[in-house]
């Protein structure tokens, strides 16, 4: 039988199963291990000749640590400054490691990277509760670097921003669009938002699902009423709901063009306003009680706000006046 780690769950089921007395046979078979494997966890991760999961995820967490040659990390007056730059001083990890080369430019052993702090910090996550706070984004585990290959499939035909108009970048004009969608919590509903580039107008609709042939539909009658001139283009980005791109512009009346996988900063616009909806739709909620009639509301709001960016003229303002 091929080894493999006890995960936390089935260390949970072994406590349970060992303090009703079931035998190690029955257990191993259960939880199908090896039975040498259960009589070696529950020796080596006891707590005072108890077995409890929780210690005894922690013994194995910190056994696997130790298990690694760590020269930086072992480095006792190294740590002492990270964790007081990190949880006195608020430091993100690569400011913690341009401030100590810059501090101690004379001792490379002081010198550490911004991956390793992260490291060595989430490796904390177990005895620090708290840890979560001192981080920018609240993030419970480190998120891996994502590579070059766009691993959500490939859309055909689709036209990339390079390809795009070069006065769509300069927002000189009225009817350039972005295009997103918001996800409910647990994949529960969705609304679809398009953001005018220029004048920030925000232009939202429900959909029970993220599918293609309901962002055309919901988006042909979003745009049925809009005047011509304010159709140009719209930017999306690569989720499968926009894979009927064909189709989404020709309901529309635009050409429809892609921004770079994981390139969130080329659709700011709509990043931006898609937060200022969250303050009316909070991330953690189901979106599909949703109606357009929410939308239409959420919509005026925004569209109605002051924008220091149009001299607290409105969008809905400098959207109108620009017909």
């Amino acid at each position: 039988m091929p080894y493999k780690h006890f995960t936390s769950d089935e260390r949970d089921a072994l406590q349970v199963m060992n303090d009703r007395g079931l035998d190690k046979k029955s257990i191993a078979r259960i939880l199908c291990k090896d039975t040498s494997s259960i009589y070696r966890e529950l020796d080596r991760n006891a707590y005072h000749r108890c077995y409890i999961s929780g210690k005894a995820e922690l013994y194995a967490h910190k056994r696997r640590l130790d298990s690694c040659p760590r020269p930086k990390l072992d480095n006792k007056l190294l740590i002492q400054e990270i964790e007081e730059c990190f949880f006195g001083q608020d430091y993100s990890p690569e400011q913690i490691s341009g401030a100590l080369a810059l501090k101690f430019q004379g001792d490379k052993s002081l010198h550490v990277s911004h991956e390793t702090i992260y490291k060595h910090l989430y490796s904390r996550k177990h005895d620090l509760p708290d840890l979560r706070i001192h981080f920018r984004h609240g993030h419970k585990t480190r998120r891996k670097r994502l590579s070059g290959k766009d691993k959500r499939g490939i859309i055909k035909d689709r036209r990339f921003i390079d390809d795009r108009p070069a006065i769509v970048e300069e927002k000189a004009r009225c009817g350039d669009w972005e295009g997103d969608t918001i996800e409910g919590a647990g994949k529960k509903g969705y609304i679809a938002t398009f953001v005018d580039r220029k004048t920030k107008y925000l232009v939202a609709f429900p959909i029970k699902y993220k599918q293609a042939e309901l962002i055309v539909d919901g988006a042909r009658k979003a745009f049925a009423n809009l005047p011509t001139m304010h159709k140009m283009t719209l930017t999306v980005d690569n989720g499968k709901e926009f894979s009927r791109h064909a189709d989404l512009g020709k309901a529309i009346g635009m050409d429809v063009y892609f921004a770079h996988p994981y390139h969130s900063w080329e659709r700011g616009s709509n990043e931006n306003l898609n937060g200022l909806i969250r303050q009316y739709l909070p991330k953690g909620r189901c979106l599909r009680p949703v109606t357009q009639h929410d939308c239409n509301r959420i919509a005026k709001t925004l569209n109605t706000r002051p924008r220091k960016r149009h001299a607290f003229q409105t969008p809905m303002d400098v959207f109108t006046r620009s017909r």
